[in-house]
């Protein structure tokens, strides 16, 4: 569908988006959603070292000056090279292929901390999951319409974050016109090593190669792509029902296996937290907003380092798991009604009961 917002829509068809997500799930669904808005080339990886790998292979493969892709889609929470190490790859590595490409940061972790680290690196954007067809067009239409210009100074390269000019109430050195450099397509690269805050101001070329003109708005999809994009995602609610039968068998299986061997027990509390933030992410998209709730609680009683566990953080983590499992095997959508607040309200009894310290001589 490389047109699917006829005559005047932005020319998505010639777009190359790489998406890059370690849940194989979320990642067909995040790829079938470009293609369905009219996406023309989508390409796909499972982790961050992966996606190196590609940019590199296909910039080898391209003309000089040719960016292997238009944007990057991005997880933010991925095992050994993550999101943020793939971000400061692109922004800062000299073996990038483009320190200026658009970089959509995409996590269910959308604590502050994570959107802070993602900006400081300069990520174009951040997308919290649960995500919906819309949400991801209109980022996607506002990174290629209105690309802000990056900005060079010491310790950050990337979009300028600043959206309106305002003055700053405190003393302090604040740098003049006369120490910024600003650079253009023509520009030459003499000198600029004197300046100590440089802007690019470049032209929009991802712009113009999508055919939106500098002035133009920012495009929309017409209702009828964006409803189908939607309902191509909401078609994989029943592979999701699947997908979180087996995730929560297995959380199950770690919860249980807490109680063993205590030299387990730091590698088996990151995998449950790890399982927490991928379900806390998804439920949502899928139209079960109760697991993305019951799966932040778990995600947030399961941060940080567990040498070792007591008897009642485990009956904690259990109450989670078989939170989860009743939404799932209700088939409870949306907020559930009556037997959604009276799921999450036994929840909320599990987490008063079993923070209780335990006495000293309680098993682990």
């Amino acid at each position: 569908m490389n047109d699917p917002g006829g005559k005047g829509a932005p020319k998505l068809g010639l777009l190359s988006v790489l998406v890059v997500e370690d849940s194989a799930f979320i990642r067909n669904v995040l790829t079938a959603t470009l293609r369905t808005i009219g996406v023309g080339a989508v390409h796909a990886e499972p982790g961050g070292a992966e996606a190196i790998r590609f940019l590199e292979e296909r910039r080898a493969a391209l003309p000089p000056g040719t960016a292997p892709v238009d944007v990057v889609i991005t997880d933010l929470v991925m095992p050994e090279v993550d999101g943020l190490m793939l971000l400061r790859w692109l922004r800062c590595s000299p073996k990038s292929p483009d320190r200026f490409l658009p970089v959509l940061m995409l996590s269910g972790a959308a604590d502050r901390h994570y959107v802070e680290q993602a900006r400081d690196l300069g990520a174009t954007d951040f997308i919290a999951k649960p995500f919906s067809a819309a949400i991801i067009a209109s980022r996607l239409l506002a990174a290629i319409a209105r690309p802000r210009r990056f900005v060079l100074a010491k310790g950050y390269f990337g979009p300028d974050r600043r959206r309106t000019q305002r003055p700053v109430a405190m003393d302090c050195r604040m740098t003049g016109p006369r120490e910024i450099l600003v650079v253009h397509s023509a520009s030459k690269a003499a000198g600029i090593d004197r300046f100590p805050v440089i802007h690019f101001d470049l032209p929009n070329r991802l712009g113009a190669k999508m055919g939106i003109a500098p002035k133009d708005p920012v495009p929309t999809l017409p209702d009828e792509v964006l409803a189908a994009a939607e309902a191509e995602i909401q078609n994989r609610a029943g592979d999701y029902a699947t997908w979180i039968a087996g995730e929560v068998d297995e959380l199950a299986r770690r919860v249980d296996r807490l109680g063993g061997d205590s030299a387990a027990v730091p590698a088996l509390m990151a995998q449950i937290n790890r399982s927490a933030h991928e379900m806390r992410g998804q439920g949502g998209i899928f139209g079960y907003p109760l697991i993305t709730r019951i799966a932040k609680s778990l995600y947030e009683a399961t941060q940080g380092g567990f040498p070792a566990v007591t008897g009642n953080e485990r009956l904690l983590l259990k109450a989670h798991v078989d939170a989860i499992k009743a939404v799932m095997a209700g088939r409870i959508n949306g907020d559930g009604g009556a037997i959604g607040q009276q799921l999450l309200a036994s929840l909320d009894r599990a987490k008063k009961k079993y923070a209780k310290p335990e006495s000293e001589g309680d098993p682990a």
